[in-house]
């Protein structure tokens, strides 16, 4: 449970006020009330006891560290079976991501003198014995004080480096445009993983906008954006100092801090006060990284692409002529209006909302002392239930649908009627959710959470699970890297589902009790999208090999994989089997646009059916198809304008289309209720 105002922790920390909260802690303003003395107090909830035994030896060494630029850990403390508390200074002022939603880009010397600042506090950590790597870099773990100094805060995810040169083992969270991809899944992390970090930071610092996920930059779905074309102003020489040092093999960035900060400051004006002399931690001769680390590339099933296959940041602008724009991984769903069908329930027009934080995190769990947990808040709001369904409603089933929304603020699941009406919410999680997938029975649901946006991968995620009427939310066990993508099995004992465990997207499954997990892709390639087959004996899915996704079909228990779709190098994904088990809808982008397209499911070659091939919905953007229990329609997203996303839906002879929603607020992750 959340501490609350005025309760005094261990007989001497009084608490003051909440800074940051998720599922897992918390963060608060305290007073050491036997000093007289404002703290912050970072709560991380209590796991096991080896989390504990490993917290108790790293909270110790924390405590030892001095310098300028870090808080002074004053106490830790474990609370069996409640938590864990690490007790340090409270740093006056604003964080970094609070200052660039205020003000926009900051100016380049100063964003250097503060970057050196922080590169010698890292070069410290960096070089104790035994070395401490950071691991949670962002805007929001920067404080900025009242005498214009950088101070880098947060603890929470710190790690000590064993003789090996990698971290030890233990909980990891990633946030998205920030971690390098050897923090994903089990890859190693060393100092490297800050360099790459901070570089992360200081681009957002000078263009106001986040960089490219490395996860999805590693995959191929996107590239990184040059500095300079965010932002003119920054110089080519700090561009080119940010960029080598966010490479995604850690062999080709920078590999010491005191190299990094080198370029930094040899990069400024002629006027500028940033340099390294009289940093004494960057003066030092520092043993490279890469000397200590044992491994090859934390992602080493496959290369990059230099275009994403699917989404579209800035949007479509003509309906006639539709392109995706660069940088494609960080676009939310959005708007629509009735077509060839009766009109939607609502109406008006909506606009697109991207996530307001500079670190990708709503503002509300960024904490004002140092950080914020990244784990999820399970409080539920009880939905009000709608009527009951005609006798035999249109696409068969109950009548209904589910879909994410973030028309409340971050993305959550709601369900409403085929007609668009009663629309309510089922979840209400601080962290947000997203891909709902019905049980066979129809009366529970799978889905996603963390989810602050509509994303091709979900790094830090897990699977849960959440009766129909709002209750008996419960996760899955998950592992490290995160879970997403969930299925139910057409008996409902078991859910395939993505995972990064292993550093990149593959096909998992395990039992509705969490238990029994089990990887199927065996790493032979990027796999994600996992569909089952009627007959519960196959599993469809998007594969990436050779530098194209594509539909692929493998048996349920893992093994040999056979390609679906031969699309010729178009971008295939989203793959739905029918209800009869005969056909595959399936996403493909077709000169810009992504389309629905049908292949019957038989042995050999299929030729490919277009669901839509003519008319005036022959260039309308269609995505992530979801078949209606008695086969007849399609459930999909659309984005006519280019900016915003709707729910709509198509008979298979691609007649009768309608756009469902039409509310201000992103719409997407259709899934049709059996």
């Amino acid at each position: 449970m959340p501490l609350k105002v005025g309760e005094m922790l261990r007989q001497r920390y009084r608490i003051e006020e909440t800074l940051g909260q998720g599922g897992m802690g918390a963060v608060y303003r305290a007073t050491d009330v036997n000093l007289g003395v404002q703290v912050a107090v970072k709560e991380n909830l209590f796991t096991t006891e080896e989390y504990a035994r490993q917290f108790r030896r790293e909270a110790t060494i924390l405590a030892s560290l001095r310098h300028s630029a870090l808080p002074r850990v004053t106490d830790h403390f474990v609370i069996e079976g409640e938590g864990q508390y690490l007790v340090m200074d409270f740093i006056e002022g604003e964080d970094l991501r609070e200052r660039l939603e205020r003000d926009g880009p900051v100016e380049e010397d100063m964003a250097i003198r503060w970057f050196v600042e922080v590169c010698d506090a890292l070069a410290y950590l960096h070089t104790r014995t035994p070395p401490i790597v950071h691991r949670d870099i962002k805007p929001g773990n920067i404080k900025i004080t009242p005498d214009d100094h950088a101070v880098l805060v947060d603890f929470g995810l710190a790690k000590v480096l064993e003789e090996s040169g990698s971290t030890t083992t233990g909980a990891k969270a990633m946030t998205p445009g920030f971690s390098p991809p050897e923090q994903y899944g089990a890859g190693r992390t060393d100092p490297r993983t800050d360099i790459y970090a901070l570089a992360a930071t200081l681009y957002t610092a000078l263009t106001a906008s986040i960089p490219e996920d490395s996860l999805e930059r590693a995959m191929g779905r996107a590239s990184l954006t040059p500095i300079r074309r965010r932002n003119p102003k920054v110089s080519s020489a700090l561009s080119r100092a940010i960029e080598r040092a966010l490479a995604l093999e850690p062999d080709e960035r920078f590999q010491t801090m005191s190299e990094f900060a080198a370029a930094l400051a040899a990069s400024g004006s002629a006027t500028s006060p940033a340099n390294t002399k009289g940093y004494p931690y960057l003066e030092r001769t520092v043993v490279p990284a890469a000397k200590t680390v044992v491994g090859s590339s934390p992602v080493p099933a496959f290369k990059p692409r230099t275009e994403n296959r699917r989404w579209p940041i800035y949007g479509l602008v003509m309906v006639t002529v539709v392109t995706i724009a660069a940088g494609a991984i960080y676009a939310l769903p959005g708007l629509g209006r009735a077509r060839n069908g009766p009109p939607a329930t609502n109406s008006g027009v909506v606009a697109t909302q991207i996530d307001q934080s500079a670190d990708g995190t709503p503002a509300a769990t960024q904490s004002g002392g140092t950080g914020s947990p990244t784990s999820t808040v399970v409080d539920v709001v009880q939905p009000t239930r709608v009527s009951a369904p005609t006798p035999t409603p249109p696409g068969g089933g109950i009548g209904q649908l589910a879909f994410a929304s973030n028309r409340d603020g971050l993305p959550q699941v709601y369900v409403m009627n085929i007609d668009g009406t009663g629309v309510h919410k089922i979840t209400d999680l601080s962290d947000g959710a997203c891909q709902p997938a019905w049980s066979p029975d129809g009366q529970q649901l799978a889905f996603t959470s963390p989810c602050r946006a509509n994303r091709s991968l979900y790094p830090g995620s897990s699977v849960w699970i959440i009766n129909a009427d709002g209750s008996g939310l419960r996760a899955l066990a998950s592992a490290p890297g995160g879970d997403f993508d969930p299925s139910w099995s057409p008996i409902g004992d078991k859910v395939a589902f993505t995972s990064l465990e292993d550093g990149h997207p593959q096909i998992y499954v395990m039992n509705v009790d969490g238990k029994d997990r089990t990887n199927l892709s065996n790493n032979r390639a990027s796999d994600s999208d996992p569909s089952w087959s009627p007959s519960g004996s196959q599993i469809i899915f998007t594969s990436i090999r050779n530098k194209v996704a594509e539909v692929w079909i493998m048996p349920a228990d893992g093994g040999d994989a056979a390609r679906f779709s031969r699309s010729g190098g178009r971008e295939d994904s989203q793959p739905s089997w029918s209800p009869d088990g005969k056909y595959v809808a399936f996403d493909q982008v077709v000169g810009g646009v992504s389309r629905l397209v049908a292949m019957q499911y038989k042995e050999g070659d299929s030729p490919e059916s277009r669901i839509c091939p003519e008319g005036p919905l022959s260039v309308q953007p269609m995505a992530e198809p979801a078949w209606s229990p008695d086969g007849q329609w399609l459930a999909f997203e659309t984005w006519p304008t280019g900016v915003d996303h709707e729910i709509a839906l198509v008979t298979s002879s691609c007649a009768n289309y309608t756009e469902l929603t039409s509310h201000t607020g992103l719409n997407f992750d259709a899934a049709w209720r059996p």
